[in-house]
């Protein structure tokens, strides 16, 4: 059997010798979505880059855009926690790290002592002001070759991707 890496994807000849075991692989539906990950996986390749370049994540990046669109830039653990889609612990862990590079500040809710809130301090707000030119940049340059029609032929089409990717998620949890 030939060693396959990462960079050796699969071409047509390998996925019809596939076929002949698997009868029930669709080889033009597989070639596409080995394509969309080796797609997918360069394009965050070079977003990762980018954040990092900033000292930044995915994630951190999303929460200070959440704290940047708040109101007084400060919401709740719970309300980040929630509009990330990510456990509490999770938020709790970013935060902390956060914290520490002094992007946000937790302080005790005068409202209710037990509740903690977070709020964008100067440094975050100057890290993620510096970062949101060269983060649009980036976009432009990664999809910008697209069309208006392709563009939303594409969100269409990531749509229904997405819809079969819940329906799958359903069929999983019952």
């Amino acid at each position: 059997m030939d060693n396959f890496t990462f960079i050796d994807r699969p071409d047509n000849q390998r996925l019809q010798l596939m076929k002949d075991v698997y009868s029930e692989l669709n080889s033009d539906i597989v070639k596409l979505f080995i394509d969309f990950q080796w797609t997918y996986r360069n394009m965050q390749k070079q977003y990762d880059y980018a954040l990092d370049k900033h000292d930044l994540s995915e994630s951190r990046f999303i929460i200070l855009m959440f704290l940047y669109h708040a109101p007084n830039q400060t919401l709740l653990p719970s309300v980040i926690s929630e509009k990330l889609g990510a456990t509490r612990a999770t938020v709790s862990k970013l935060l902390k790290a956060m914290e520490m590079k002094g992007l946000i500040l937790k302080s005790t809710s005068t409202a209710d002592k037990r509740s903690l809130s977070v709020q964008l301090t100067e440094t975050g707000n100057y890290v993620l002001e510096k970062f949101l030119p060269e983060n649009f940049s980036i976009v432009n340059n990664l999809l910008g070759s697209l069309s208006s029609e392709e563009i939303q032929q594409f969100s269409n089409l990531l749509k229904k991707i997405n819809d079969s990717t819940q329906k799958y998620t359903q069929k999983m949890e019952e």
